[in-house]
């Protein structure tokens, strides 16, 4: 764990200081829209349901746009979009195309690169843009000056979670807890790496207004055919200068959480990094890196190479435009072999 005393103290004080500039926004514009990024996972959408009771509170009822096929999401984040129906109204793309208006605001939540969302292209249609994130900035990020961009924090489910304790605001409805703890889990491979002093703070604090602890650690808890899946790909590693695991598998399709855990697994071994790439149902390489606390490798530099990936300094993926095992593994092996350096 990152123990710096001082950690929570400034990570909240960088919360208040930027709610003035969300409250302004929310009060000037005719309406808000919420996106994440494609692929929506615990974090995103327990963020995008955070962001959505802080738009209540300022008497906006957002729209939040998910994209997604639901069989291309899990189980568990399609319940998840079903409870924030109830309260919320959720609409596609398409859908947000025929309710725009010409004084929309968009937040962007646990995203900050244009094409990472479903609306990529089309952020020129709104007056203002405010990025919620805790992944690297880039030349492909969102352009706006309204941005809430945090390194020394877990996830952005912390981040929601002290914006709400800024707001004051309480929900009836335990569920936006439970969502909120199973992001942190997610993001700290269940509070076993990239976590703070304030992220234990934060798990503490949600568990206090009544997150179900039980209902996070049955999310996690691991599915069989999934497991064996995932310790194929940790099978298929090998090691490059005995430091970096690389392991690329043609065989099977796996889900983008297969490839995380296969990358978070293998940092159990002696390395300084670990980089999983496998292929999706959609025909394309998934590939998750994971680094330990002192980069060695420059997790965040692979994967913007491979494909503009967002992440930090030890956690990043990206989807790769490569179709072929080959040449997506020569390509990864290369980087480290040649130290090739980010692209300008």
């Amino acid at each position: 764990m990152k123990t710096n005393e001082k950690q929570p103290d400034i990570l909240k004080q960088t919360i208040n200081e930027f709610r003035g500039t969300l409250t302004k926004n929310l009060k000037e514009c005719s309406q808000v829209f919420l996106v994440a990024h494609e692929k929506l996972d615990f974090d995103a959408i327990a963020s995008l349901g955070a962001m959505a009771l802080v738009c209540k509170r300022h008497k906006k009822a957002p729209y939040i746009i998910i994209n997604d096929n639901p069989q291309d999401l899990s189980e568990e984040v399609n319940e998840m979009i079903d409870k924030i129906k109830e309260k919320f109204i959720i609409m596609s793309v398409d859908e947000y195309e025929n309710s725009r208006t010409e004084n929309d605001l968009l937040i962007t939540i646990d995203v900050n690169k244009g094409f990472k969302t479903s609306l990529d292209g089309k952020y020129k249609q709104f007056k203002n843009i405010i990025i919620f994130d805790h992944h690297s900035e880039d030349e492909n990020t969102i352009k706006t000056k309204n941005k809430l961009i945090l390194s020394n924090v877990s996830s952005c489910s912390e981040m929601m979670y002290y914006l709400l304790k800024q707001y004051n605001i309480t929900s009836s409805d335990s569920s936006y807890y439970t969502f909120l703890l199973a992001g942190i889990y997610l993001d700290t491979n269940k509070l076993n790496k990239n976590k703070f002093v304030s992220t234990l703070e934060a798990v503490a604090g949600l568990i206090n207004k009544g997150a179900d602890q039980s209902m996070v650690d049955d999310y996690f808890a691991l599915d069989f055919e999934s497991d064996r899946k995932v310790h194929s790909l940790v099978d298929s590693a090998v090691p490059v200068n005995m430091t970096v695991f690389v392991s690329v598998c043609d065989d099977f399709t796996f889900t983008k959480e297969e490839i995380a855990k296969a990358a978070d697994y293998m940092l159990n071994y002696k390395c300084d990094a670990a980089i999983v790439a496998a292929k999706t149902k959609e025909g394309n390489y998934d590939v998750s890196a994971r680094g330990k606390i002192v980069d060695k490798v420059g997790i965040d530099n692979i994967m913007y190479i491979l494909n503009g990936g967002g992440g930090n300094t030890i956690n990043a993926s990206c989807s790769s435009i490569y179709k072929d095992g080959d040449d997506i593994r020569n390509e990864i092996l290369d980087i480290l072999t040649f130290k090739k350096i980010r692209k300008e």
